[in-house]
């Protein structure tokens, strides 16, 4: 297991800045550290490799994104969280989850074509960002770089839009890509492991079995990830729940929607089953296989959103 310490004992730095007068983004980096119940999330901030941007205005949503595509090309990160703030980038007053995801869908629509009240109500803000993969080194059109908003009231139990999964101490909205956080963290095991990349390993049974590696831990942090947010829970409320087989999960939100005027619970595939067809996908570009049609797969067709299950769950 990887541990999850801060590289070279560093304290993290968001990539937009490092001011420590900002108190909306303190309280923000306080608890990715010591609050973050997601584990590949915590890894990736201890790691110096989350952008956070405070945004104010849409212009500050453009800005932000740009910046965040540049160190995406540059592979100083692998989310970015785009965190909403007064002009001065101080902390914004409480409000309810629906005032909430309302005023970063005003903010964040600007990256997309649907306007905001389809977004606030089970929409989804995707891009899609060409770069380079970190497992087979050629360009690839990363279609899976999903929007997801966040705020602190989704924590009170009081709230019609309870959910502790998708609360944070500050109105924000996480925006990455499944597959290419899974590819990146592939390319830091070899580096561990073989200190070399993905790409420059010429034997087969090597690769292959760095990749079952990669997918083993990929679902252990999935399994924790899970179990930490049904301890903060009240399951009564919001259903939140692994599978005794491990190979789904489910919680009262889509993904990936940006957010949601109402709760339902969903069914979400566990790394178990998608992660192996990313690696069939990788094995096929490698050894060979139809290497002309996998070079043109689509990673959003890997992790497909969740199912909803009728009849359970809170109204």
């Amino acid at each position: 297991m990887i541990p999850l310490s801060p590289a070279d004992d560093a304290a993290p730095e968001t990539s937009a800045g490092t001011d420590t007068r900002d108190d909306a983004l303190d309280t923000l980096r306080d608890w990715m550290v010591s609050g973050l119940g997601c584990v590949a999330g915590r890894r990736e901030f201890l790691r110096n490799r989350y952008y956070i941007a405070p945004v104010a205005t849409p212009d500050d949503v453009r800005r932000a994104f740009t910046g965040f595509v540049e160190a995406l090309e540059a592979r100083r990160t692998v989310a970015g969280l785009f965190v909403a703030t007064r002009p001065d980038g101080g902390m914004l007053p409480p409000e309810p989850v629906a005032a909430a995801i309302r005023r970063m869908a005003d903010l964040m629509s600007v990256l997309t074509t649907r306007p905001p009240e389809v977004l606030v109500d089970g929409g989804q803000l995707n891009r899609a960002i060409e770069l380079t993969c970190p497992v087979t080194n050629r360009r690839l059109l990363f279609d899976d770089f999903d929007a997801v908003a966040f705020c602190p009231a989704a924590a009170d139990p009081g709230d019609p839009l309870y959910d502790p999964m998708m609360a944070a101490p500050v109105i924000c909205a996480n925006l990455n890509s499944d597959v290419y956080a899974f590819s990146m963290f592939t390319r830091d095991l070899c580096l561990q492991a073989h200190d070399c990349e993905v790409f420059e390993i010429a034997d087969h049974r090597t690769r292959r079995a760095l990749f079952a590696r990669a997918s083993e831990l990929w679902q252990r942090f999935a399994e924790r990830t899970v179990r930490n947010y049904v301890s903060i829970t009240d399951t009564g409320l919001c259903p939140t729940y692994l599978d005794t087989d491990r190979h789904h999960w489910y919680a009262s939100h889509q993904d990936p929607a940006f957010a949601e005027m109402r709760k339902e619970l969903y069914r979400h595939d566990m790394p178990v089953l998608y992660t192996g067809r990313i690696l069939r996908r990788w094995i096929a570009w490698f050894e060979g296989g139809d290497a002309a049609e996998e070079a043109h797969f689509e990673p959003s067709a890997l992790t497909p959103a969740g199912c909803p299950v009728h009849g359970v769950g809170r109204s």
